[in-house]
This record gives C-alpha cells, structure tokens and sequence, in this order.
C-alpha cells in the first residue's frame, strides 16, 4: 500500500501532529468549551492524523510529544511508575489510532463524496476510537502497569466525555470545510475514487492531493 511516493506524505503528518501536541502541552493550551469546561488539542490531531497518514503518521504523531515530554522532564520519569503508566497511555493511543486508520481507509473514505454519511460516520468513528478503543485499553494498559492506580471505565468515560464531543465537532467542522479531494488518506496509493453515492469509480488522479 505504502510506495516511494506516498511514504514522505505521512512522515511529515507525523512530525507536524506530534510537533503541535507538543508544543500545545509544553503551554498548557486548551480550547474553552463552555464555563469551566475546556479540553486539550491533541485528541484533534491524533485523529486526523491517523486518518490521513496512516500507521508511519500514527507513530510519529506519539513519539515527538510523549519522547519531548519524557526528555525534558527526565526527573520525572526516572521513577519507573511514572515511564510505566506513559507508556501505557502511549500504547493505548497507539492501537486506537490504529483502529481509527483501518475503519477510515476501508469503511469511511469510500463515502467520502457523499457529505453527510461521510461527517456522520467520522463523528461515529471518533466515538469508537474513545469509547470502544482508546478508553478500555487505557484502563487496562494503566492498571497493568501499575495495578495500585485502580482507574476504571466509568471514571474516564464520564470525565473524557465533553473532550469527546469537542474533539468529534471540531474534527467534524474541519472535514466540512475541507474539499472532497483532501479526504483521502495519503498513505496509500490510491486508483479509485469515491464517487457521490458513496460507490467507487476508476477516475482517480494520480498526483493529485
């Protein structure tokens, strides 16, 4: 699937998602949703990401921030606890990404020029990666890890709920003003195209994003 031409596309998604999540949790930066509510920017590029760039951009999407924030705190994560329960939440975010990356190529893209299953099955498909994907291997990943940090499902769930809608509408709103064209994951040398009842049709462009 991966070629000589597609393999620096997901590269560069990588580094610049992970480089953004870094730099956004090196400055404390959150989006306000409401009173007292606001929520972290990293869950937006960790779905995009996977999404368009595939398992090379889901790597580097990790590594920059989890490696940069690991590095520059290295007082902390002398402590094996502490490395333990980060790499924990790495691998957590690692296979749900994966999952995200999988259902979009093969099930999402191909609505891709039918807008409104496409921007209703994203926000469906941001809900499975947080609540089918992400947040049970989180608890059981953590709870390997270190077994004395007795997090649980409902705690997360509850908690990463309006993190939840304000990832999925934000990510939602971005595919809307996108065009059809810069849907397509960029991992994958593409031959089709989705035409706009959702089929597939031999018309894709080569070269063309």
């Amino acid at each position: 699937m991966i070629g000589k031409k597609t393999i620096w596309i997901p590269v560069l998604i990588g580094i610049v998602s992970g480089s953004l999540i870094l730099s956004a949790a090196l400055a404390d930066f959150f989006i306000p949703l409401g009173e007292d509510t606001s929520i972290g920017i990293g869950e937006l590029f960790t779905t995009l990401s996977a999404a368009l760039g595939g398992p090379v951009a889901v790597i580097l999407t990790l590594l920059v921030p989890y490696s940069g924030v690991i590095l520059l705190n290295l007082e902390l994560y002398t402590e094996p606890r502490s490395l333990y329960i980060a790499l924990a939440d790495a691998a957590a975010h690692f296979s749900a990404m994966l999952v995200v990356a999988i259902i979009y190529y093969r099930i999402l893209y191909p609505w891709a020029r039918k807008t409104g299953a496409f921007l209703a099955g994203w926000f469906l498909l941001v809900g499975v990666y947080y609540y089918l994907a992400f947040l049970p291997l989180e608890v059981v990943f953590v709870n390997l890890a270190d077994p004395d940090f007795g997090v649980t499902y409902p705690f997360y769930a509850r908690n990463l709920f309006p993190e939840f809608l304000g990832t999925a509408g934000i990510t939602t709103l971005i595919w809307l003003a996108s065009p059809v064209h810069y849907r397509r994951p960029l991992w994958v040398e593409q031959k089709d195209e989705p035409d706009p009842n959702g089929e597939i049709q031999d018309e894709w462009k080569e070269g063309t994003p």
